[in-house]
């Protein structure tokens, strides 16, 4: 069984192995294929230099012709060698072969040595690059000095003439070139290696860098997930504030953490929540009349602060070892319900980008808060709205007993007694009926108060715009033929003061009975609008109207509820009202209320 799994990992990292090599070679590879361009154009330099074939090889070949095809010769040894793993690493130094070939070449090429002159840059390029500067130096000194070799050889020994001024200085500057190309090759491809390598360095230090932050983004979205789940799936406040501080401590990572609610008593706050805290300190309970946390609480904005200048911090045994905290309010609808305070043990360790995250994080406290607020009015509304109706309950009860119930009887009584009266006395039938109407106008008029004392409950739930569309639905269809109009889409979102609210929905309700029965209108138009801080509420129509001086010089005997009296039950909520008449042009009420 081990034997198998030997040989099948030796041939599963074969394959590997020589790519890996042939990859290592691709520079020789790509040398080798230049090298073979070289030998095609010396071929063609060869038969313009010698004017004879170069094929076949004879005896009576010139020498460039032989030196040609010797060179040709190993370059297809080096391209075998290519194949062959032990002889490959030698490929490196073949440049040096190259350049003693083509000196050769140009020591027989005579007076034609100019044309070799190019050739040396391929294998000097190539020692350049992957040799290192000293080694390119050296080998561009050599290829000079086989070249100045090569020229010199031929004029001395072959053509046997002197070689003039001109010709060494051109000598020189070549050989100067040879000497100096593969050195400045090798610098400058170390310049552009260096570029690259801090190209590369940068391109990782930000790849690292978005790592970084998408890690910290997932971190910052998973802990805000968290928390959010923890809001959705639970009544209890607590769970979340606890969820919100074990969060905060993954995203920014911190020595304590507690959140800070207020007792109900003046400026004292308690321990609702904490991460790290001793039992003493979790039971702790503070004031915070002045200081730091004071501060904070008024502001309304986080904040960071050392722990050694905050007196009110120092009492948690857990912060002492601290060296600095992050402050953040708890407020929502203008309402504060505390703090969340974090501590470390490092000085300034908070950054804004931390700051911002903590108080992401608070907000969903807040909201937890905020709703656990709302649920306890909701429930302490809903107790007042029933202990209300009980209480109006028991004083219709008391009233319907005292008040009307009472006349009723007496009517019912009277109306007896004038039976017997038709029979015994009928001129005493008269007096008494007129009695009788007196006590049933009477009667009526208490009823009538009554109904209108009472407040509609859905303007305790709803408020006053539903409470108007609901009364005013009533009257669709009356006998009168009169429609009515509310106007009311401008009041979205005015709050105002329960007392405030009753008495100008009771004065609404006047306003329109009235119009309804005595103005014979088309049109009654019920327009409230805000102004600034106070709500208008007008009451027009399009009826007969009356005399106003009239009316109030016969109020008294009128008996009725009437609208007379609406200015003093305005200024009793801190409002004002008035009312236009004229026979024939209709009626208009105003009133004005404070916007709470």
């Amino acid at each position: 069984m081990k034997a198998s799994t030997t040989t099948a990992t030796s041939t599963s990292n074969a394959p590997s192995t020589s790519s890996d090599r042939w990859k290592l070679l691709g520079g020789e590879r790509f040398y080798t294929l230049a090298r073979w361009v070289t030998i095609l154009l010396l071929m063609g330099v060869t038969l313009f230099i010698t004017q004879t074939p170069i094929w076949p090889l004879s005896l009576q070949s010139q020498p460039l012709v032989v030196i040609l095809w010797a060179y040709t010769i190993f370059s297809l040894l080096a391209t075998v060698a290519l194949f062959v793993p032990n002889v490959a690493q030698l490929l490196s130094f073949a440049y040096l072969i190259d350049i003693g070939f083509i000196s050769l070449m140009a020591f027989f090429g005579g007076d034609d040595h100019a044309i070799f002159f190019p050739l040396y840059l391929l294998p000097l390029i190539n020692a350049a690059i992957r040799q290192p500067a000293i080694i390119g130096l050296v080998s561009g000194i050599a290829a000079a000095l086989f070249y100045s070799m090569a020229f010199v050889g031929w004029r001395y020994l072959i053509s046997e003439s002197s070689v003039q001024n001109i010709e060494f200085v051109a000598l020189a500057l070549r050989s100067l070139t040879l000497s100096l190309l593969p050195w400045m090759t090798s610098a400058l491809a170390e310049r552009w290696s260096e570029n690259n390598r801090q190209s590369v360095l940068e391109a990782q230090h930000q790849s690292e860098q978005a790592l970084i932050q998408a890690r910290a983004y997932r971190d910052q979205m998973r802990s805000l997930y968290e928390v959010a789940y923890a809001l959705s799936t639970t009544m209890d406040y607590r769970n979340v504030l606890e969820s919100a501080l074990r969060e905060s401590r993954r995203l920014v990572p911190y020595t304590c953490g507690f959140v800070l609610l207020s007792s109900g008593e003046e400026n004292e706050l308690y321990v609702a929540a904490s991460q790290s805290l001793g039992v003493a300190d979790q039971a702790r309970k503070m004031t915070v009349a002045q200081g730091g946390l004071a501060e904070v609480l008024r502001s309304g904005d986080s904040k960071m602060v050392a722990i050694a200048d905050q007196p009110d911090l120092q009492l948690f045994e857990a912060l002492r070892a601290c060296r600095s905290a992050c402050i953040i309010p708890l407020q929502a609808a203008m309402r504060t319900y505390g703090l969340m305070v974090v501590g470390t043990d490092r000085a300034a360790a908070f950054t804004g980008e931390q700051n911002d995250m903590l108080t992401a994080l608070a907000r969903y406290a807040i909201i937890a808060l905020h709703n656990a607020q709302l649920i306890f009015d909701l429930k302490e509304e809903r107790t007042k709205l029933l202990s209300k109706e009980e209480e109006v309950r028991h004083q219709l009860a008391r009233d319907l007993h005292d008040g009307p119930a009472q006349s009723i009887a007496a009517i019912t009584m009277n109306i007896e007694f004038i039976k017997k009266l038709l029979d015994r006395d009928p001129k005493r039938v008269v007096d008494e009926l007129d009695k009788l109407s007196a006590l049933a106008k009477r009667t009526t008029y208490e009823v009538r108060t009554m109904l209108f004392e009472l407040r509609p409950l859905v303007l305790e739930t709803q408020g006053l715009k539903v409470t108007l569309e609901q009364y005013l639905e009533r009257f669709k269809g009356n006998n009168a033929g009169t429609e009515i109009i509310l106007e009311a889409e401008q009041i979205a979102g005015v709050t105002l003061d329960t007392k405030t609210e009753g008495t100008l929905f009771n004065i609404i309700q006047e306003a329109v009975n009235n119009a309804l029965k005595h103005a014979k209108a088309k049109h009654i138009w019920v327009r409230l609008h805000r102004n600034g801080k106070m709500l208008h509420a007008v009451v027009q129509d399009d009826g007969a109207g009356f005399d106003k001086a009239a009316v109030l010089r016969s109020y008294e005997k009128r008996g009725s509820f009437g609208l007379l009296n609406i200015d003093e039950r305005a200024r009793l909520v801190g409002g004002q009202a008035e009312m236009e008449s004229a026979l024939g042009k209709g009626t208009k009420v105003t009133i004005i209320v404070p916007i709470e």
